[in-house]
């Protein structure tokens, strides 16, 4: 009889949550869980089931055989028309020599330009103001040039009524010529603002990565096996970041909390997958571009589990050299 007892008293103890595991935001329904949301586990490592689980409930990452996919996806930009296009302004009608700020010539042809992108960005995804400059000069001084003269560019645009949150600005330095820099006519060129309109993303090669296989649960913080991951991707991705002019890293969630936490929790993770990528030495860090969606541009319904699983995810866009 003792025997039975203490029998029966192992299994009930082996039987106790002894661990726990996160459900990063998900519905977990069917699941005992602590008071933080986590799912807890028995000693044999199985997630508690609640008086409520069914089969059709065991979508959780981790429990009852389920496995999440934690694999990035390289999707490549489909050809649509006008899905980015680019044109030139140059920088001899806007600044004085080796000056940032917009001289009056270059505010009445910047008011042209707007005139210009007014209709456009009311449908595109974003503008890209890429600052240029010739070869006279060193590295740090041509890029800090470009950057700031960029920045001018976009911030008088927005000061005409352009939207200032679909406005990227980048400074190239003399990278990126399109003139020989032999001649004055050559170095006149190549001091330009380079104008790159993204019409959709989906015109991008673009690599999408699950939340889940980056980051623990409501944390921007990426995990071990986050970081593997990404260095694992972009290796895999190589050839298409050499192409990149620039790359936006883009944070989505699903719809699950207050658009305000949603856009803080997904701009901080973008932030964070950007800073690791030029840690890294993927791309320098003045070419990767960081922002967060929030929920706003889902790619799947929030009303199940697997939608929204889908839409918790980060986006690394590729902007190649656009056609002219």
């Amino acid at each position: 009889m003792k025997k039975l007892q203490r029998r029966a008293l192992l299994v009930a103890l082996m039987a106790l949550p002894v661990a726990a595991i996160s459900a990063e935001d998900r519905d977990t329904r069917g699941y005992a869980t602590d008071f933080q949301g986590n799912i807890l586990m028995d000693s044999y490592g199985n997630c508690v089931h609640s008086g409520s689980w069914s089969p059709e409930l065991a979508i959780i990452d981790g429990c009852d055989g389920y496995t999440a996919s934690r694999q990035a996806v390289l999707l490549k930009g489909e050809p649509i028309e006008g899905g980015v296009v680019s044109f030139d302004v140059p920088f001899n009608n806007i600044f004085e020599v080796d000056k940032t700020e917009i001289s009056d010539d270059g505010k009445t042809v910047l008011a042209k330009t707007a005139e210009k992108l007014e209709n456009v960005l009311a449908e595109a995804y974003s503008v890209t103001i890429i600052g240029h400059t010739d070869n006279t000069g060193g590295k740090k001084h041509n890029e800090q040039l470009s950057t700031k003269r960029a920045e001018s560019v976009a911030d008088y645009l927005s000061s005409l009524g352009l939207p200032r949150d679909k406005l990227r600005t980048l400074g190239a330095g003399a990278e990126d010529p399109i003139a020989a820099n032999d001649t004055k006519q050559g170095r006149a060129m190549n001091r330009r603002a380079e104008i790159v309109v993204v019409g959709q993303p989906r015109a991008l090669d673009r690599m999408v990565m699950p939340s889940v296989a980056l980051f623990p649960r409501r944390s921007a913080e990426l995990s071990a096996e986050g970081k593997a991951m990404l260095l694992k991707s972009a290796q895999e991705a190589r050839e298409t970041f050499k192409k990149a002019v620039m790359i936006e890293v883009v944070g989505h969630t699903d719809d699950v909390g207050s658009a305000e936490y949603n856009m803080e929790l997904s701009e901080a993770r973008a932030l964070a997958v950007g800073t690791y990528l030029a840690e890294e030495g993927v791309l320098p860090a003045n070419r990767i571009y960081m922002v967060g969606a929030g929920k706003d541009q889902p790619v799947a319904n929030n009303s199940t589990d697997e939608g929204r699983q889908e839409n918790r995810r980060v986006e690394i866009l590729v902007l190649g050299r656009a056609k002219r």
